[in-house]
C-alpha cells in the first residue's frame, strides 16, 4: 500500500512520509560500517547527496565540502576528484555516536564505484517516491534527484 501526503513539498517531507522507521542502508566506511535510516538520516541528506553527485557527473575533476546534517552520518566530508578516483577525508563532528575515524580519516574508491553507490539509494528513493504517487511538480528537486540517480525526469510532472 502506497503512502502519501499531499502536503509533502520537498524530498525530506515525501521520505519521511514514504519510508517505514526500519528500512535502512549501510555506509562502508574502510570497514566500518554505519547504518542510514532512510526516514530520517539519508531524508535530511538527500539534497546533499544530489548536489554532490551532479558536481561529480558534471565535472572530470574537482572538489566538493558537505556537513551531513544527520546524526547517523555526523561528518564534514571533504571530497576531492578526477576522472578516475574519488578521495573523501571526514572529520567527525563532536557529537556522541560519531565513529572514531583516526587512521581512517580518507579513503578513496574509483569514481564510477563511488557514484555507483550513491546512485543505488538516490534509485531506491526515487522509485518508492513514485510508487506512492508524487510528482516532480509536487516535490522540489524531486527531478534533479532522478537525474543525479540516473534517471530521466518524467514528462507528466
Amino acid at each position: 500500500m502506497a503512502v502519501h501526503d499531499a502536503g509533502d513539498s520537498t524530498i525530506s517531507d515525501a521520505m519521511q512520509t514514504v519510508f517505514p522507521l526500519g528500512a535502512c542502508s549501510t555506509l562502508d566506511w574502510d570497514g566500518i560500517e554505519m547504518s542510514l535510516s532512510y526516514k530520517y538520516d539519508l531524508s535530511l541528506m538527500a539534497d546533499d547527496i544530489v548536489q554532490m553527485l551532479l558536481a561529480i557527473q558534471n565535472s572530470p575533476s574537482g572538489t566538493f565540502q558537505v556537513d551531513w546534517p544527520s546524526t547517523g552520518l555526523p561528518y564534514h566530508w571533504a571530497l576531492k576528484w578526477d576522472p578516475s578516483v574519488v578521495e573523501i577525508h571526514a572529520v567527525a563532528r563532536p557529537e556522541h555516536g560519531a565513529e572514531d575515524l583516526t587512521g581512517r580519516e580518507s579513503v578513496q574508491t574509483t569514481k564510477s564505484t563511488f557514484v555507483a553507490g550513491w546512485q543505488e539509494i538516490l534509485r531506491m528513493i526515487v522509485s518508492c517516491i513514485e510508487a506512492s504517487g508524487y510528482k516532480d511538480a509536487q516535490i522540489a528537486g524531486l527531478a534533479s534527484l532522478k537525474q543525479a540517480a540516473g534517471r530521466a525526469a518524467t514528462a507528466l510532472a
